[in-house]
């Protein structure tokens, strides 16, 4: 018989699982072949080390950190999305008044309205840039999980 056979049994063998006549086949086997033998040592260390692990179960004062921090994270997140909307919502309503009020107003000199333009158009530029450019580094930033 080959060691194909036996290995699937050696833990059923030092586990007491085993009829009468498996156990007898392992042992007889076990004196003949040295990979098995090492084999068998090899998980009776495995089951001393697991026999003496233990499970440590965090205090309260670890969950009461661990939820302060993830609540804090979500405030200072929401917080931060609430007050970019309200900009948002405001700056577009300020542009839109700007718009209305001095560039369709034709008593304003027409150099005058082409420089609001092209000042409005250069502002919102470097607004969508710099968005832009903080999502691409937000998704790639090397140090996102250093503390500080």
């Amino acid at each position: 018989m080959t060691c194909d056979i036996f290995k699937p049994l050696l833990m059923g063998y030092l586990d007491d699982e085993l009829t009468a006549l498996e156990v007898s086949r392992v042992e007889q086997h076990l004196q003949d072949c040295r990979d098995c033998t090492t084999g068998l040592d090899g998980f009776k260390k495995l089951k001393e080390v697991t026999r003496n692990m233990r499970v440590v179960m965090p205090g309260d004062k670890y969950w009461d950190e661990y939820w302060s921090n993830i609540y804090n994270r979500l405030e200072r997140r929401v917080g931060w999305v609430l007050t970019w909307v309200g900009t948002i919502i405001l700056s577009a309503y300020a542009f839109w008044r700007i718009i209305d009020e001095a560039l369709f107003n034709f008593k304003l000199p027409l150099l005058v309205r082409v420089g609001l333009l092209v000042l409005i158009i250069g502002f919102c530029t470097l607004v969508v840039s710099v968005i832009r450019e903080r999502l691409s580094l937000y998704k790639r930033d090397k140090y996102e999980r250093i503390k500080r």
